[in-house]
């Protein structure tokens, strides 16, 4: 039986995935062969998740202040303020 092969966080694809080390945590790292990058399918600090920005953009649309942002979802303010800039820079 096969394991289920994550998607890559990067690229979205799921071909050339490979396993690629296991972190100090010991969450199993991946490597990306298609874009060269790697990645966790789960994080110790909720900042580096891959929905953050999805959130953030909700809460602001919520009318948050990225201090309440970062309460609720339990991620340091200045990354938080590093997403809002960067949804931003995109609009």
């Amino acid at each position: 039986m096969k394991n289920d092969v994550p998607i890559c966080h990067h690229c979205d694809r799921s071909n050339g995935i490979k396993r690629h080390g296991i972190t100090q945590s010991g969450h199993q790292r991946y490597l990306c062969t298609l874009c060269k990058r790697t990645f966790q399918t789960g994080y110790i600090y909720k900042g580096r998740e891959q929905h953050i920005i999805g959130q953030i953009e909700r809460l602001m649309a919520d009318n948050l202040t990225p201090k309440q942002i970062s309460a609720e979802l339990q991620v340091d303010l200045e990354t938080v303020e590093l997403h809002i800039k960067r949804l931003i820079s995109q609009s």
